[in-house]
């Protein structure tokens, strides 16, 4: 398994554990798939899961909700706080190949996949298409821009797209690091048809760094 071992220890440190459902992902779920008219039918998944901030508003429309994430510790935390779908929550690499035996309405990712490179980010996009019923949406949040500042200020650069080596800011100690342009961003989902795709910058007063991110909302088609 390929998992950044860097998220497993910062899970151990308690670090990144948010609790809170991503605004994000709450407004492009209701308003891109069925889910606030779903029944148990409706299968959510989310990739790299992390610690569940997204689960209760999931479980609060369906109970057929899915979750993998490469690091025991978390996975663990979450079969505690989740007893009715532990056998849903499962340690792994969703960068390989999967082995689900369900498809999906919508499978969520947070920003999980961009701490990759891009041929395992090639190959989970190609999982979720398989994966996705026909009509299914892939809602992704946070994939990280070349516009934003630290992706100049890289110490340590794998190819054009992919840095690491942080020892500052928000990506301090999380490992690699991919950061998208347009370009990269449609030859990736060029297999699936793109209902939304923007960029958004944000600069704090009295500072010239750039925050930059891309969100996505991609459907199978039917």
């Amino acid at each position: 398994m390929s998992f950044c071992r860097n998220w497993e220890e910062i899970y151990k440190a308690n670090q990144h554990l948010a609790v809170w459902p991503w605004s994000d992902v709450v407004s492009a779920s209701l308003r891109h798939t069925n889910m606030r008219n779903a029944g148990d039918d409706f299968a959510v998944l989310e990739v790299g899961c992390g610690a569940g901030a997204n689960f209760p508003f999931y479980l609060t429309h369906t109970s057929n909700v899915y979750g993998i994430d490469g690091s025991d510790t978390v996975i663990s935390l979450l079969k505690t706080n989740f007893p009715l779908i532990a056998d849903k929550l499962h340690v792994g690499d969703f960068t390989k190949p999967w082995d689900y035996n369900v498809n999906f309405d919508l499978i969520i990712d947070r920003a999980a996949s961009a701490h990759n490179p891009v041929t395992n980010i090639k190959q989970y996009l190609a999982n979720a298409y398989q994966f996705l019923k026909p009509g299914g949406v892939l809602v992704i949040t946070d994939w990280f821009s070349k516009l934003h500042s630290d992706y100049a200020k890289a110490p340590e650069s794998l190819d054009e797209h992919t840095k690491s080596g942080y020892t500052w800011g928000p990506f301090n100690g999380v490992g690699q690091v991919t950061f998208f342009d347009d370009q990269l961003i449609l030859d990736l989902v060029k297999d699936f048809e793109i209902l939304s795709m923007g960029h958004s910058q944000a600069q704090s007063y009295g500072s010239n760094d750039q925050h930059a991110t891309w969100g996505l909302i991609l459907r199978k088609a039917v």
